[in-house]
């Protein structure tokens, strides 16, 4: 019997170095693991349910975009894009953000390349996050047809091609792009690029030259 005692006491005895050694270990890892950073940003909506969310995109779609870009707010009844009564030719629903500048995705807030950003060729802020002329071109004349932009006075379909519109047009204008622009400016518009024709250095040609 006494023999039996003491085996049990050595197999305590085991068990409790074990679990010492275990405790310790853990200690040491727990110790050695980095901190880890808070985040920077902190999603707002985070506990709202998808479904409420959806509700609210349906009544504002726009809601969401401009609690962050909410300078864009005070052009919300300037400019055509943002009038209430602009809707899409293309569905007949009300223009949002998202018809310009696409679906924007669950990341976006994290910087990802996801949404369609407008701006003049070679002016972004980011060049890595610039969309090429056709890109964002497209966008554009997937209301703004090329045939109806042929009977204005202006060569949108010399332009197209190499020159994004925003070049010459603003997305978010305080008035209507060209409207309430006076003569000597849209002449202007044209001399901010071709300036070897506000210098003179351009050849006279005589109307018998064109025929």
């Amino acid at each position: 019997m006494k023999h039996f005692f003491s085996k049990i006491r050595r197999i305590a005895l085991l068990q409790a170095v074990a679990l010492g050694g275990f405790f310790a270990i853990s200690t040491t890892v727990q110790a050695e693991m980095p901190v880890q950073p808070k985040p920077i940003w902190a999603d707002p909506y985070a506990h709202i349910d998808s479904e409420t969310l959806a509700k609210d995109a349906r009544r504002d779609p726009n809601k969401y975009c401009v609690d962050c870009h909410g300078h864009l707010s005070k052009f919300e009844h300037k400019g055509k894009h943002f009038q209430k009564e602009t809707v899409s030719p293309n569905n007949g629903q009300p223009l949002n953000c998202v018809s310009c500048h696409g679906n924007i995705s669950e990341n976006h807030r994290k910087g990802v390349k996801d949404v369609m950003r407008f701006n003049a060729h070679g002016k972004a802020k980011n060049p890595a996050l610039e969309r090429s002329v056709a890109e964002q071109n497209q966008v554009c004349f997937a209301c703004h047809s090329p045939e109806k932009l042929r009977e204005t006075f202006w060569a949108h379909d010399t332009h197209a091609a190499k020159i994004s519109c925003t070049n010459c047009h603003t997305i978010h204008p305080e008035k209507e792009a060209m409207k309430g622009i006076e003569p000597k400016q849209r002449i202007k518009l044209c001399v901010d690029c071709h300036t070897e024709v506000h210098k003179g250095a351009f050849k006279k040609t005589d109307a018998k030259d064109t025929k």
